[in-house]
């Protein structure tokens, strides 16, 4: 019995790395999100606010199989208006993918044909989904690209171009960072 202590111990430990990547909604977007907790800020977020922000994330991985850090970007945000107590309700996030990033918004199977292993992007893109973050691709980029929508993850929307979806946010209030 003693001897399978160490052996369970040995086991828990091995396991853990896979049990924090296996981390799903609004914990997989406050681990991804998180930042350096500031205490009793002097200029705290309005809480009564309705906050409309959109991101354009158009950085691929460094390698193929890597998170796109940008989608880190409304995952902190998300996490920084939970710690100051806005209401979700008054959060509404979009973010427009075009460039080396678009490849990170294909399906699991589509993105291992094409790079030979498995989108860890996926993860948290179904996270910031869940969460009701918009998540849209420019269609330029995937004509460019060659990537059909039949590809893409079932909550990814295409736009004509950025440039539109920009223009469509900022019509609908979004400020674009």
């Amino acid at each position: 019995m003693h001897h399978a202590l160490p052996a369970l111990a040995l086991a828990l430990c091995l396991a853990a790395p896979s049990l924090a990547q296996g981390q799903t909604g609004d914990a997989l977007i406050h681990k991804l999100g998180a930042s350096a907790p500031v205490p009793n800020p002097s200029f705290p977020a309005d809480r009564s606010l309705t906050y409309r922000i959109a991101w354009n994330v158009t950085t691929a991985p460094e390698k193929p199989g890597q998170l796109a850090g940008g989608f880190r970007r409304p995952a902190n945000f998300l996490t920084m208006t939970d710690a100051e107590g806005v209401p979700r309700s008054h959060v509404h996030l979009a973010i427009i993918v075009y460039g080396g990033a678009t490849n990170s918004l294909m399906s699991n199977a589509a993105y291992k044909a094409a790079n030979g292993v498995d989108n860890e992007s996926i993860p948290l893109l179904e996270a910031l989904n869940e969460a009701g973050v918009q998540i849209v691709v420019c269609g330029q980029a995937l004509a460019n690209r060659k990537i059909g929508r039949e590809q893409l993850l079932p909550f990814v929307k295409v736009a004509t171009s950025a440039t539109m979806a920009r223009a469509t946010l900022s019509a609908q209030g979004y400020t674009t960072f």
